[in-house]
């Protein structure tokens, strides 16, 4: 358990969860130097007081940087073994790439749900009505394609969307076969994939705004203030994005979702 691990400097942002530790740092442009070489020595250390050691071959190093002439960073290294560099990285069942794209995650978890419509093939062979083999659908494939959804459908152009879909397609094809998708998902009750991660991550945005620990992330407006009924009133400050990775990244996407 790494419940009690703590980071050496106290600059770095770290994910903890079982016996997983995720570790990241910003540096700025003016040549700030970087302590999270430092920080990995800190927690190989105390690994070893806990009787751990820390598996060099499963630590990864992944640099994300969008400048032009990206700087030379030394690699990291765990007892003296350096760190692979990698493009990509599963985080807790997610793949972040290093361009902060999303084609990874998509193709993995389409493959994984395509080959799960094997089961729906041969329980309808078998007989089983169609208001089973939908919630068999709900359970083992749709699941899969939603997992940590709130974190990417903001990101998710437009092709990659559609890849999931046709997922759902697949199976609802399978379930009431000679019925158009429409049909199917009227029978069904089943709603399109990307209507149901728009409303899980509005959901997730009202419940962090509520009080959660995320919520230090949002700013309310000045409007808050009074207690006039404005038309165009806005609850929270909207982010002023430079990036367009970021303007469709969750919190300013959702601000503005509900700000209308």
């Amino acid at each position: 358990m790494v419940t009690d691990l703590q980071c050496g400097s106290g600059r770095l942002s770290n994910w903890k969860f079982v016996d997983d530790v995720t570790i990241s740092e910003g540096l700025l442009r003016n040549g700030e130097p970087s302590v999270i070489q430092s920080d990995l020595t800190s927690i190989a250390t105390w690994a070893s007081n806990n009787l751990m050691k820390l598996n060099a071959k499963k630590c990864k190093e992944m640099q994300i940087c969008f400048f032009r002439n990206k700087p030379e960073l030394p690699h990291l290294c765990v007892e003296d073994q350096i760190l692979e560099c990698v493009s990509s990285h599963k985080v807790l069942g997610l793949i972040i790439q290093d361009d902060l794209k999303w084609n990874e995650h998509i193709s993995v978890i389409v493959t994984k749900a395509s080959k799960r419509l094997h089961i729906l093939r041969v329980l309808r062979r078998g007989g089983i009505p169609p208001h089973d083999l939908i919630t068999i659908y709900y359970a083992l494939i749709r699941s899969t394609l939603e997992y940590c959804c709130t974190v990417w459908h903001c990101g998710l152009p437009m092709y990659l969307s559609e890849q999931v879909e046709k997922i759902q397609k697949r199976a609802l094809r399978i379930i009431l076969p000679g019925r158009s998708y429409g049909e199917a998902q009227e029978m069904l009750q089943c709603p399109r994939l990307d209507i149901r991660r728009g409303e899980l991550c509005e959901k997730t945005m009202k419940n962090i705004a509520l009080g959660s620990r995320l919520s230090s992330h949002l700013t309310l407006t000045s409007e808050n203030e009074h207690v006039y009924n404005l038309r165009n009133f806005k609850q929270f400050a909207s982010f002023k994005c430079r990036t367009d990775i970021f303007g469709n990244s969750f919190f300013p996407s959702m601000i503005s979702v509900l700000n209308k």
